[in-house]
């Protein structure tokens, strides 16, 4: 419910700029802004407003889904940490996964500490917009630790300012084949 409420209140504030010039073209036109005029822009605000943040709640819940991930309250935050396990372990499973991260179009890798860290730059969206990122590599374990951090510069997942992180988290942990240790055995009977 925390998410669809954020959702909401992102979608809230991105409409309210069309609205505000809308109220200012009605006071300019009619000399004044009638109640009724007032009550039909707030009506469509609102309405536009759960409609917006419904779907972008519904899209975020289906990336978490496609992709394993737990959808938690704060999928909106700047900052995403997840220890995921690797779906298919096999002998140098880490030596692939860098191979796979440095191929893939929306990874940039900017430092590489030994086979146990590398450091990368995430484009979860169209644009030329990044998220920071580190994959942390346990081989014995067969577990990674993935680290985002949207920059204060990002502003779009969605449509929406928020959620970056996760829908970076999603994709790295999709094309990576990295599940969450709860879903560890459903993803795996599913496969």
């Amino acid at each position: 419910m925390k998410v669809l409420a954020g959702c909401w209140w992102d979608a809230a504030c991105a409409l309210a700029v069309p609205v505000v010039i809308q109220a200012g073209f009605e006071l300019w036109d009619r000399g004044g802004l009638a109640w009724s005029a007032a009550g039909e822009l707030a009506a469509t605000w609102a309405a536009a407003g759960v409609v917006v943040g419904a779907v972008a709640w519904l899209l975020l819940r289906h990336r978490a889904r496609r992709s394993g991930i737990t959808l938690t309250p704060d999928a909106l935050a700047g900052h995403q940490t997840r220890q995921l396990r690797v779906l298919r372990p096999s002998v140098g499973w880490s030596d692939r996964m860098c191979t796979e991260l440095k191929a893939s179009y929306r990874a940039s890798v900017t430092a590489e500490k030994g086979r146990e860290e590398i450091w990368f730059h995430w484009r979860p969206g169209r644009g030329k917009r990044t998220v920071w990122g580190s994959i942390a590599f346990d081989e014995p374990s067969g577990t990674v630790v993935l680290d985002l951090r949207a920059s204060g510069a990002y502003t779009g997942s969605s449509g929406l300012g928020r959620g970056a992180s996760f829908v970076a988290l999603c994709q790295v942990a999709g094309e990576l084949g990295l599940v969450e240790a709860e879903s560890w055995r459903t993803v795996g009977d599913q496969v």
